[in-house]
């Protein structure tokens, strides 16, 4: 599968077993993203993928890509998406605790969003938030 890919990772890489991991993921059929972020700081640490189709139509007038400082190609609207995950995220797991206020060990453990064109697949960790963006198949 030819990659169209952005790769970016900061300087507080995750082990290398769970970037391997998320390579993978990102190699099978009808992945179109992957997101790794830290849970705490909200701040993404790897990408692989296009996140252009999340953009709304002003953005996507833009430029698809601008340099970072670092010199890495850094899509348009990945914070956003990221900050928006991390909201979403931390929303749900909001709801879990009201729920089930007894149980302070209960955690958001899958989120899966599906709309007409994608699906995310979100799984929360401890110290990081990853996130897998597919096609979503035909009915």
């Amino acid at each position: 599968m030819e990659s169209q890919a952005l790769t970016g990772i900061k300087s507080n890489a995750p082990p290398s077993n769970v970037s391997d991991t998320m390579a993978r993921l990102s190699g099978k059929a009808g992945v179109k993203a992957t997101m790794m972020l830290d849970r705490s700081l909200n701040t993404v640490l790897q990408t692989s993928g296009s996140f252009s189709s999340f953009r709304s139509l002003d953005n996507s007038r833009n430029t698809a890509s601008t340099s970072a400082e670092n010199g890495a190609v850094k899509e348009e609207g990945v914070e956003e998406f990221a900050a928006m995950i991390w909201n979403f995220v931390n929303s749900a797991g909001g709801l879990v605790h009201d729920l089930d206020a007894e149980d302070e060990q209960d955690d958001v453990k899958l989120l899966r969003l599906r709309t007409k064109k994608h699906e995310l697949v979100i799984v929360p960790d401890a110290k990081y938030i990853f996130i897998v963006v597919h096609d979503t198949p035909p009915a």
